[in-house]
């Protein structure tokens, strides 16, 4: 495996070392998407919010200082789960945050259950592109939105290491695939010109 191919399934899946710092890395470049996820997130009393992709937790650590939510998490790293947990033991103990390892294919909740669900920087390792957005709509409650923050394609393909691995898309073609995968009042805010942005949308 080449050092890039290495540094793309880390961004992926982080696991062991490499893992560790991958997502200390993400909590630095990352500063423009935590704002427009506490800007955009559902801030009801008692609003349960649903992270997929979590990393080390630092956006539920955030979150959970200013919202009075019921916060969850799913990601498909294991190494991630514990280090989340870790991060967040005063939620996880009193079940304010719930952390679970599995893949935004297959999320493990009922129906209609959420008011929020956000990802950040994840989308471009998403196996099945319908199945997610399926998933996220089927756990969604009606009325609920999705905050999924990313950055475009011109701007990856000037990173070396983001060669591999990702499937990347420009702001068009993102809110172009949350329509088609029935998303309404789809809408794609610019963080950063030409680099970061952040799609939202509502289920019906």
């Amino acid at each position: 495996m080449s050092l890039k191919e290495y540094i793309g399934e880390q961004f992926a899946n982080p696991t062991g070392i490499g893992g560790m710092f991958s997502a200390k890395f993400m909590n630095v470049l990352n500063r423009e998407h935590y704002k427009a996820v506490e800007k955009f997130v559902c801030k009801d009393s008692g609003a349960r919010i649903l992270d997929v992709g979590f990393g080390n937790g630092y956006m539920l650590s955030r979150l959970s200082k200013k919202l009075d939510a019921k916060l969850y998490g799913i990601d498909i790293s294991a190494d991630m789960v514990e280090k989340a947990i870790d991060k967040n033991t005063d939620g996880v103990t009193l079940n304010r945050i719930m952390l679970s390892q599995a893949s935004v294919t297959d999320l493990p909740y009922n129906d209609g259950f959420f008011d929020t669900v956000y990802t950040i920087n994840t989308v471009y390792f998403w196996d099945d592109m319908s199945k997610a957005f399926e998933e996220i709509l089927r756990v969604l409650k009606s009325g609920g939105n999705l905050i999924c923050s990313f950055y475009s394609k011109d701007f990856l393909d000037k990173l070396p290491c983001c060669d591999t691995g990702f499937d990347k898309f420009t702001p068009r073609e993102l809110r172009s695939i949350a329509r088609e995968n029935g998303l309404v009042n789809v809408k794609v805010k610019i963080l950063k010109e030409g680099k970061a942005y952040c799609l939202i949308g509502e289920k019906q």
